[in-house]
């Protein structure tokens, strides 16, 4: 059963992913429609993203064995990015890596479902005891990752990312044959060869020659196909390992979240001191992992690291987002510019959507947690 609807996802992958982001647009429209809408939306995205994970590993075994192809029935050569390359390097070599990525990855699809149920369920004691236990156990993950990386920087995801784009793909004939037995030689025969330990693709000689009209423009294939020293170093050096300054620094920002949940229980969301404790945990936590990657006249140059970082530095946008700082300052601004959006064409969808997500805001916990 499985493998016939594996078969039917990467021979129909541009309709599927069609499909998925058709619904996925519906979640975000979808608060404030009706009642429950807002856990509706929360349970379809929920399931999205269940979904898409086993797509794309779906996609990933194709473009591994080299079936995927465009419309016109071309190969599409599909390069891993650094951000797939390290962490598929940690899950090959630990079982319990792959383990802890997906559970822990599962936690973050499903929190926010699982919050509004114990809300609408047992009520906000409830609420707030689950709420703490899932920061504790993704605590839990995420250390274990850090010890099992090598003390190196746990990334916000940790599962691959999507290689490819489905919408550009085209039927994939053999997908069948090749998913039940692992190769496909008719598939194969004309792929290039991909290094055992590096996972480099090289093309053979006659392509080369093809792609470059023969020996006239060889030179300038070759300088086209030059690699930037990233994708050829090896998987686990694309993330620095931490000293004692960054290995401190991460646990702080791993840490946070649970500081911060504590502090909302013992004082409630109206004080201002778990608000200042989260973010200058956060700030410390910053400054102490940039200090560490820039010891030794280093600069924080891999991709992987660099991604994180930045997509670290927005999370400080949370904290507009969170009581009591909400409370006081961003929500009579975000419902004036809602206000000022619902009397002009095209910004109204903008205003309704404002409109519809400030109880979110306001009520649940995880819509601005940012763990």
């Amino acid at each position: 059963m499985l493998q016939k609807y594996a078969s039917f996802v990467l021979n129909n992958a541009a309709q599927v992913n069609s499909i998925e982001n058709g619904l996925r647009m519906l979640t975000y429209i979808l608060p404030g429609r009706f009642a429950d809408a807002e856990m509706a939306s929360e349970a379809i995205y929920t399931l999205l993203s269940f979904v898409g994970v086993y797509h794309d590993g779906l996609l990933a075994k194709a473009a591994k064995a080299g079936l995927l192809v465009d419309k016109e029935g071309k190969p599409v050569e599909v390069e891993a990015t650094p951000f797939n390359r390290y962490h598929g390097r940690l899950a090959r070599q630990s079982e319990v890596y792959r383990i802890t990525s997906l559970i822990l990855s599962g936690l973050q699809f499903s929190e926010k479902l699982i919050e509004m149920a114990m809300v609408k369920k047992f009520g906000e004691k409830t609420r707030w005891r689950v709420v703490s236990w899932i920061e504790v156990a993704k605590i839990v993950l995420r250390l274990n990752l850090l010890q099992l990386s090598g003390r190196r920087m746990v990334t916000s995801s940790v599962i691959p990312e999507r290689l490819v784009d489905p919408a550009s793909l085209g039927p994939t004939k053999a997908a069948h044959s090749t998913l039940s037995d692992g190769k496909s030689a008719s598939a194969l025969a004309d792929a290039p060869w991909k290094g055992e330990r590096s996972g480099l693709r090289f093309k053979a000689v006659r392509d080369i020659l093809s792609q470059s009209e023969g020996n006239a423009n060889l030179s300038a294939f070759v300088a086209s196909e030059a690699r930037e020293p990233e994708a050829i170093s090896p998987a686990r050096t694309l993330i620095r390992r931490y000293n004692a300054l960054g290995l401190a620094g991460e646990l702080l920002f791993i840490l946070r979240p649970l500081l911060y949940v504590i502090g909302i229980r013992k004082l409630g969301k109206s004080d201002w001191r778990p608000w200042a404790l989260s973010l200058l945990v956060e700030l410390a936590s910053r400054q102490m992992i940039r200090t560490d990657l820039h010891a030794n006249g280093e600069s924080p140059a891999r991709t992987v690291e660099k991604d994180e970082l930045s997509r670290r530095k927005w999370l400080f946008l949370y904290y507009l987002l969170r009581p009591p700082f909400f409370d006081r300052f961003t929500e009579s601004r975000i419902t004036r510019i809602a206000e000022w959006c619902n009397n002009k064409p095209l910004l109204s969808l903008l205003g309704a959507l404002l409109q519809d997500y400030l109880p979110l805001w306001q009520q649940y916990y995880f819509y601005t947690s940012a763990s």
